[in-house]
């Protein structure tokens, strides 16, 4: 168990702004659970559509790959979202057995709704900050997106070992 006073048995301490970061991490994680309970949704189905929201038409098979999911799995994601409105399966033009899948208008409309009183006052906070320490704030923020992804990817490799 980590503490600021003495990190791990004996480990130099942790700084406390780590200690921030993880309680953020856990916070996010419990706000991503009630924004997929606001919009009937359980996690994973909720964790598609946000996939969707952050990406333009995509296959299934594509879908699927970032999910970590069968093909037969996200289908029926995907058949659950559509029939909330959610999502919408769409022909290709060239190839009309090509399905790709995109978000709904109106799921972007609800996502919005529920997340963007954070983003607001985040964006006031932010820009209310000399520009020398948005600067910082930003070059941080980037700093420590690198390292959750880095430590997702060795997360992953062992996993796959």
């Amino acid at each position: 168990m980590q503490t600021q006073e003495g990190g791990v048995h004996g480990t130099a301490p942790v700084h406390p702004a780590a200690f921030t970061l993880q309680a953020m991490y856990t916070l996010a994680n419990e706000t991503e659970r009630e924004v997929a309970r606001r919009l009937g949704l359980n996690l994973t189905d909720y964790r598609a559509l946000s996939a969707l929201a952050h990406s333009a038409p995509v296959t299934v098979g594509t879908l699927a790959a970032e999910l970590g999911a069968t093909a037969a799995t996200t289908t029926a994601i995907i058949s659950r979202l559509e029939a909330q409105g959610y999502a919408a399966r769409n022909r290709g033009d060239g190839d009309r057995r090509q399905v790709h899948v995109s978000i709904t208008p109106a799921a972007t409309a609800r996502i919005t709704d529920l997340t963007r009183p954070l983003m607001t006052a985040t964006n006031s906070y932010l820009t209310a900050l000399p520009p020398a320490h948005q600067a910082v704030v930003g070059d941080f923020l980037e700093a420590m997106l690198l390292q959750m992804q880095d430590h997702l990817h060795t997360l992953s490799q062992k996993d796959a070992r």
